[in-house]
């Protein structure tokens, strides 16, 4: 139950963030937080990461169904599946997929905020549900990575149960 509970409140914070930037912040505006480092700002994304389909109704409805399906697997192999750290990437990948996924209804697009400057790169815009989304991406991997397999005890010669 505690997995649905993290879906349920990330999903919640990033749609919280979502409507503080939207409410403080001017769309095309940014708010210097590290000058020259890092910036709140306020932007539309009508697309997916680095506003790949965006423009295209095709591609908002595409997004938003692969979004709804991967949602529903996720929370599926949260109930089914044994291990607990599989189940933390899994609960706040989905959180990230679900926080997404309402401002593709709602909104038809992604509400973006956070920019980083690296020199002369500037990192692509990104919102919280999108942390969340690569983050526990990258931790899933590890775990599946450097997951012991668990093992079978060994059952002592001479006891084992016969029909």
């Amino acid at each position: 139950m505690v997995w649905f509970l993290i879906v349920i409140l990330g999903a919640a914070a990033d749609q919280f963030t979502k409507a503080l930037v939207s409410a403080r912040i001017d769309a095309f505006s940014s708010v210097p937080v590290v000058d020259g480092f890092f910036y709140l700002v306020h932007r539309f994304n009508a697309g997916a990461a680095w506003s790949l389909l965006d423009g295209k109704d095709w591609g908002r409805i595409l997004l938003a169904a692969v979004s709804s399906l991967a949602s529903l697997v996720m929370l599926y192999l949260i109930a089914t599946y044994p291990d607990k750290h599989i189940k933390v990437c899994l609960a706040f990948l989905c959180a990230g997929s679900v926080g997404n996924l309402v401002d593709r209804i709602r909104l038809g697009g992604v509400t973006d905020f956070l920019e980083f400057h690296f020199g002369t790169y500037v990192f692509p815009i990104f919102n919280l549900a999108d942390s969340m989304i690569v983050c526990s991406s990258i931790a899933l991997g590890l775990v599946v990575l450097f997951m012991k397999p668990a093992r079978k005890t060994a059952v002592p010669a001479g006891t084992e149960r016969k029909p």
